[in-house]
C-alpha cells in the first residue's frame, strides 16, 4: 500500500490547497501526533473512531494498536486518499459529516464502548461534543485537539468566566482533563489560534434521573441569562412557576438567589432531578 503523505507532499502532488469550508488545518508534527494517540491509552481489543482523519497523521499510529478503526471523513478526496492506504478489514471509512455519525448504532454492532479521537475542525468542536453526550453511554473516552478557547470552555470549573452549558454537561457525564497545548506552527496551514489537546473520560453508567435532553434544556435555560438569579433565569422552564422553582431549589439544598455559574455540575444534576419530579407528578 502507498505511504501516508505529509500535508506539504499531498498538496504539491494535487496542486491544490486545504479547503476553508471544512476548516482544514493538518497536523504536520509527528511527535505531537504520537502524544495525542498515546493519551488515548489504546489496546488491541479497542474499537476506535477517528473524526476527520484527513491525511492520516493519527490514523497511521492508531491502526496497529486497535482491533478496528472507523474513520469519519467528510472530504471526498481525503476519504479516497485513506482508502488507498488502510486495510479494508481493519479500517472502515465513513464518508460523512461527523455530526450525523451514529455512534450508538456502531456501539450496538461492535458490542463495546468506543474510543474516539480526532484533530477537530474548529467549526464543529462544540456541536460534536453535544453529539457525543447525546450518544452516551456508547463512548468510553475521547481524546481531541480543539481550539484553545473551546478547550477552556469544556474544562472550565464553576465560577470561571468560561463556565457554561458544555462545562456543566461534561461535568455530569464525564471528567475532562486538559493535557497540553499545540502552537499554530505545528499545522499546515497554520491557524491563527493556539490549540489544546484534552481527554474526556465518560462515566460508566448513566446518572440516575432524567434523560440528557431534559438536563440539557434546564442547563441551557439557566445560562441564557447567566447574570440573573437561578430562579429568575429558569422562570417558565417546563411550565414551572417561580414558587415551584424556588421549592425545587430548596429541596435540592440550593439557595434560589444563587447565579447559575456558581452551581457545580453535581448541584445542577440534583436540581434537575427535583424539577423532573415536579413535571412527572403534575405539580407544575
Amino acid at each position: 500500500m502507498p505511504d501516508f503523505l505529509s500535508p506539504g507532499e499531498y498538496f504539491r502532488m494535487k496542486k491544490s490547497r486545504p479547503r476553508k469550508r471544512f476548516g482544514q488545518h493538518f497536523l504536520a508534527q509527528p511527535a505531537t501526533a504520537v502524544r495525542i494517540v498515546q493519551s488515548a491509552e489504546l489496546n488491541d481489543a479497542d474499537v476506535a473512531v477517528e473524526i476527520g482523519p484527513g491525511l492520516g497523521a493519527l490514523t497511521r499510529l492508531i491502526l496497529p494498536q486497535v482491533a478496528k478503526l472507523h474513520l469519519v471523513e467528510v472530504d471526498r478526496d481525503m476519504a479516497e486518499h485513506l482508502r488507498e492506504r488502510v486495510e479494508a478489514g481493519k479500517a472502515a471509512i465513513h464518508e460523512q459529516d461527523a455530526l450525523s455519525f451514529d455512534f450508538e448504532n456502531l456501539f450496538d454492532r461492535e458490542g463495546k464502548r468506543l474510543i474516539v479521537l480526532g484533530n477537530l475542525p474548529y467549526n464543529i468542536s462544540s456541536p460534536l461534543i453535544f453529539h457525543l453526550l447525546e450518544s452516551f453511554p456508547a463512548i468510553e473516552r475521547a481524546v481531541f485537539m480543539v481550539q484553545k478557547e473551546v478547550g477552556m470552555r469544556l474544562a472550565a470549573a464553576r465560577g470561571a468566566k468560561d463556565y457554561g452549558v458544555l462545562s456543566v454537561l461534561l461535568g455530569i457525564y464525564s471528567k475532562v482533563h486538559m493535557l497540553f497545548t499545540v502552537g499554530p506552527g505545528q499545522f499546515y496551514p497554520p491557524p491563527k489560534v493556539e490549540s489544546v489537546v484534552l481527554r474526556i473520560d465518560f462515566a460508566n453508567e448513566r446518572p440516575e434521573g432524567p434523560d440528557f435532553e431534559f438536563i440539557r434544556k434546564l442547563v441551557s435555560k439557566a445560562f441564557q441569562q447567566r447574570r440573573k438569579t437561578l430562579v429568575n433565569s429558569l422562570a417558565g422552564v417546563f411550565g414551572l412557576s417561580h414558587d415551584l422553582l424556588r421549592g425545587a431549589c430548596e429541596q435540592a439544598a440550593i439557595a434560589p438567589g444563587r447565579r447559575p455559574e456558581t452551581l457545580s455540575a453535581r448541584e445542577f444534576l440534583t436540581l434537575t432531578r427535583q424539577v423532573y419530579r415536579l413535571t412527572i407528578t403534575g405539580d407544575g
